[in-house]
């Protein structure tokens, strides 16, 4: 059994894709909870962690890395290999790959983009073209994960993988975003089928 792995984490932030992953790959962590300064997470001395005192980061040894997507990817390929992703050599892995890095890439701009419009920026700076801008193309993204969801539970007919980690953190943004108009029957199901997992049990407490 590999060193636990620091994990760098505020609630609701993208920290949690890390820590669902290694709860469902049951590898040993330890959380370093950072104090909420918006604009200056976890003060000067996480700088020294993260020069943009973002989160997650994690320390793993004397190895220090961020973004959250890369992350899950270094601790697979080093402790989980075979496990929560298909084999370079199987069909699955190109359309594998895509999915990981849509909930990121695709689905986190647009739901960012509504955040900002409906709460972090001053009402001055609000914009109601932008952010019905942000609610049609949300409604165009998640119709791609519907059609890719079809009739199977997740976004692979193999099963769960990393992907869902990535995408349902998403869905989790889009229910603080109140996008409810664009979260249709089908990824409301697809988030349950997500959030009925003991490892999300666990990390939705933290």
């Amino acid at each position: 059994m590999p060193n636990p792995i620091t994990v760098y984490h505020l609630p609701r932030s993208r920290s949690m894709r890390v820590l669902w992953l290694l709860e469902e790959l049951g590898l040993p962590y330890e959380i370093d909870s950072l104090e909420y300064l918006p604009g200056n997470f976890g003060g000067a001395d996480y700088t020294k962690i993260h020069p943009l005192n973002k989160v997650p980061a994690i320390k793993d040894g004397d190895m220090v890395m961020f973004e959250s997507v890369a992350i899950m990817q270094y601790i697979m390929d080093k402790y989980a290999p075979g496990k929560l992703a298909p084999t370079v050599d199987d069909a699955e892995y190109g359309p594998y790959l895509q999915w990981l890095h849509y909930g990121e890439s695709t689905l986190a701009p647009v739901i960012a983009t509504m955040m900002y419009q409906r709460f972090f920026f001053p009402e001055e700076h609000r914009s109601a073209a932008t952010d019905k801008w942000a609610q049609k193309e949300l409604a165009k993204v998640l119709g791609m994960l519907e059609t890719q969801l079809g009739d199977h539970d997740y976004v692979l007919k193999s099963g769960f993988s990393a992907a869902d980690i990535s995408i349902g953190y998403c869905l989790l943004l889009a229910r603080l975003a109140k996008a409810h108009d664009q979260i249709t029957d089908r990824i409301q199901d697809y988030w349950e089928t997500l959030t009925d997992r003991d490892a999300w049990h666990t990390v939705s407490k933290m």
